[in-house]
């Protein structure tokens, strides 16, 4: 019977992953009824892999790449938490950015010890709704644009925009008044060497 009742909450825990990227937290599986020493039971047999604090990946789930990765980090900083700024525009593969630095907006206060190395935790503005993209929350690709410009090079900003519009996420008048604020922009960004 106690059989059953373990492997009953692990397809309840695994439909519920399906949903979001393989990934499942803590307080999610609380909700369902499931315990934490359950949760660390099926990581010793390797059913789940921990991803962070309170965060665990399925080991079933096929990984996706920066989406699987995203929607770990993001699972991290709980609900309300958005991508941000250079990440979004990896996410939506708009133009080459640095993969090893991501760019996350919370609603709240962050503690520092809990923010994982390569990751810039900033203020998410009041009112702002994200959109989804693959089940993962993010800014509206032009208001990431927007975020980026005085980070990144004019020249990667407009290869961004063009490949925004050729792939229908923007209207061609959108894009030309993006084109017109990043050409606005005083000099171009000196490249950092990190």
């Amino acid at each position: 019977m106690l059989y059953y009742w373990r492997m009953k909450n692990w397809e309840k825990l695994q439909q519920m992953a399906f949903g979001s990227h393989g990934i499942v937290t803590f307080a999610q599986a609380r909700a369902m009824g499931i315990f934490p020493a359950e949760m660390y039971r099926w990581c010793r047999r390797g059913l789940l892999i921990k991803s962070g604090r309170g965060v665990f990946r399925m080991t079933a789930y096929p990984s996706q790449g920066i989406v699987s990765d995203m929607a770990a980090l993001l699972a991290l900083f709980g609900d309300g938490a958005y991508l941000y700024g250079e990440s979004v525009l990896a996410l939506y593969d708009l133009c080459p950015t640095r993969s090893y630095v991501a760019t996350v907006a919370v609603p709240g206060r962050m503690r520092k010890t809990n923010i994982p190395t390569g990751v810039t935790v900033v203020r998410a503005q009041t009112g702002y709704r994200p959109i989804y993209h693959d089940g993962i929350a993010c800014q509206r690709p032009q208001d990431a644009i927007r975020s980026c410009m005085g980070i990144m090079e004019k020249s990667r900003l407009c290869e961004a925009v063009e490949e925004a519009e050729s792939k229908g996420y923007f209207m061609p008048s959108e894009s030309e008044e993006l084109k017109k604020e990043i050409a606005s922009l005083s000099a171009e960004v000196p490249v950092s060497e990190t």
